[in-house]
C-alpha cells in the first residue's frame, strides 16, 4: 500500500494569492553613445499630475459639448446655461421653432433677441424670406417702403408667404404699429410677425387704450406714447419668448464665455483657446448691464488681445478687471434685516466648506449643492 505521505492530495500545496503589485509608471533611459545600456525606472512622476487650471477648462468644454449635443437645432450661443432662466428659454423657443406663428421676445437691450429670433425663423420656416425693420425710426409711409418687397410677393402669389422681424416693437410710433396690423390683418396666414421688445411682458400685454376719433378723423392719437398696439397684442398673444437678463442667470456665465472663446477661436480670430480661473472670477462678479452683447464683445475683445492659450484678467476690457463689487453695494437698495440673516448665514456655510476642503472652492461647492459662480460670487460681495 502505497504510504499516506506520497498521496498527491497530502504533499499538494494549498491555493496561495501572491501578493498584488502596484501599478507604476515605467520609464526607459538609455545611456551611451556607441555602447548603450538601457536602464527602466518605475515609480510615480510629478510631471504626470493634471493641472487644476486645465482640469477646469476641461470640465467647462465639455459642459459645453454637451449642451451642443443636446440642443444641436438651437445655435444661438446665448440660449446655453444650465439654470432654471436657460432652460424655460430653451423649452420655448422649442416651441417657437416646432411651428410657423406670431412670436414675440421681451428681453433688456443686449441680450441677443435679434439673433435668436433669426435662429427661430430659420428653422421654422426654412427658405422663407424675411425683412428686418428699426421700429423706433418708423411711420406708416416708410413703414410701406421698408416692407414693399415683402409686400410685393405676397400681392403676386396667394401661395407666398413672408416673415417681418421688427426691432423695438414697444418704441414704434402706435401710427406704424397700427399700418403693421393692417397688413397682418390683409395678409392673415401668409405674414407672420417676430416681434423684438424690450418690455416685460406682464406689462406689455395691457391694451393701449385708442382714443375715439370723429367722424373722418384718424383714431390713432397724436400723443408720441410707447407702447403697444392693442391688434398687435393679440397678435404676439400667441406664443411669447421671454429673455432674463445675464445678471439673472450667473450661472450661466462661465459657460457662455466659454462657447463665445471657443467660436472665436474656430474663427481664427486669436490663439487663446480657454479662460483662466482668475478671468473666471472676474466675469462671474461682474453685473453686464450690456447683457449678453458685452460678454460676446468682452471675448472677443479678449481673444484677439491674449498672446498665449489661456485668456487672463489682464486680458479683459478695463471696466471688467477693474470693476469691484463695493462701489455698487453701496449705491444698491437696502435689503430687509431677513435678507441680511439668510445672507450671513449662508457666508458662514461657505467660509467653513471653503475651509474644510483646504481652499478649494470648485469642492467647497459641489459639497453645498451650489454652483461654483454662485460662491464665487458670495465670497465677493463679503470681501467688499
Amino acid at each position: 500500500v502505497q504510504p499516506a505521505a506520497t498521496d498527491p492530495r497530502a504533499i499538494q500545496p494549498g491555493a496561495v494569492q501572491p501578493d498584488a503589485i502596484e501599478p507604476r509608471d515605467v520609464r526607459f533611459v538609455r545611456l551611451g553613445s556607441r555602447e548603450t545600456v538601457t536602464i527602466a525606472v518605475a515609480g510615480h512622476f510629478d510631471d504626470q499630475q493634471t493641472d487644476a487650471l486645465l482640469e477646469e477648462s476641461a470640465a467647462v468644454r465639455q459642459r459645453l459639448d454637451t449642451w451642443r449635443r443636446r440642443h444641436a437645432q438651437m445655435a444661438a450661443i446665448a440660449t446655453a446655461g444650465v439654470s432654471g432662466s436657460a432652460r424655460r428659454l430653451r423649452h420655448r423657443l422649442q416651441v417657437a421653432t416646432s411651428t410657423r406663428t406670431h412670436v414675440g421676445f421681451f428681453g433688456p437691450p443686449g441680450c441677443g433677441a435679434e439673433s435668436i429670433a433669426a435662429r427661430v425663423h430659420q428653422l421654422s420656416a426654412p427658405g422663407e424670406p424675411l425683412v428686418r425693420v428699426d421700429g423706433p425710426l418708423m411711420d406708416a409711409e416708410l413703414l410701406d417702403a421698408a416692407m414693399i418687397p415683402l409686400i410685393n410677393q405676397l400681392a403676386d402669389s396667394s401661395d407666398a408667404r413672408a416673415t417681418a422681424l421688427v426691432r423695438g416693437l414697444d418704441e414704434m410710433p402706435l401710427e406704424a404699429q397700427h399700418r403693421l396690423g393692417e397688413l397682418l390683418h390683409n395678409y392673415s396666414g401668409r405674414m407672420r410677425l417676430l416681434a423684438l421688445c424690450c418690455d416685460r411682458p406682464e406689462v406689455i400685454r395691457e391694451p393701449v387704450e385708442e382714443a375715439v376719433a370723429p367722424a373722418g378723423e384718424s383714431a390713432i392719437p397724436d400723443d408720441p406714447q410707447r407702447g403697444i398696439h392693442s391688434q398687435l397684442i393679440e397678435v404676439l398673444s400667441t406664443l411669447t419668448v421671454s429673455i432674463e437678463p445675464l445678471s439673472a442667470r450667473v450661472e450661466d456665465i462661465p459657460l457662455l464665455a466659454a462657447a463665445v472663446v471657443d467660436s472665436r477661436h474656430a474663427a481664427g480670430e486669436g490663439m487663446a483657446e480657454r479662460l483662466s480661473r482668475p478671468a473666471l472670477d472676474a466675469l462671474v462678479v461682474y453685473p453686464w448691464p450690456g447683457n449678453f452683447d458685452e460678454l460676446a464683445g468682452a471675448m472677443r475683445h479678449a481673444v484677439r488681445t491674449a498672446t498665449r492659450p489661456s485668456i487672463g484678467v489682464e486680458h479683459l476690457p478695463l471696466a471688467i478687471r477693474s470693476f469691484r463689487v463695493g462701489a455698487q453695494a453701496q449705491t444698491a437698495p437696502s435689503v430687509t434685516s431677513l435678507d441680511q440673516a439668510v445672507r450671513r448665514y449662508e457666508l458662514r456655510l461657505i467660509h467653513a466648506a471653503v475651509e474644510a476642503v483646504g481652499g478649494n472652492r470648485a469642492e467647497a461647492a459641489r459639497q453645498l449643492g451650489i454652483s461654483r459662480a454662485r460662491l464665487i460670487r458670495r465670497l465677493a460681495e463679503a470681501e467688499n
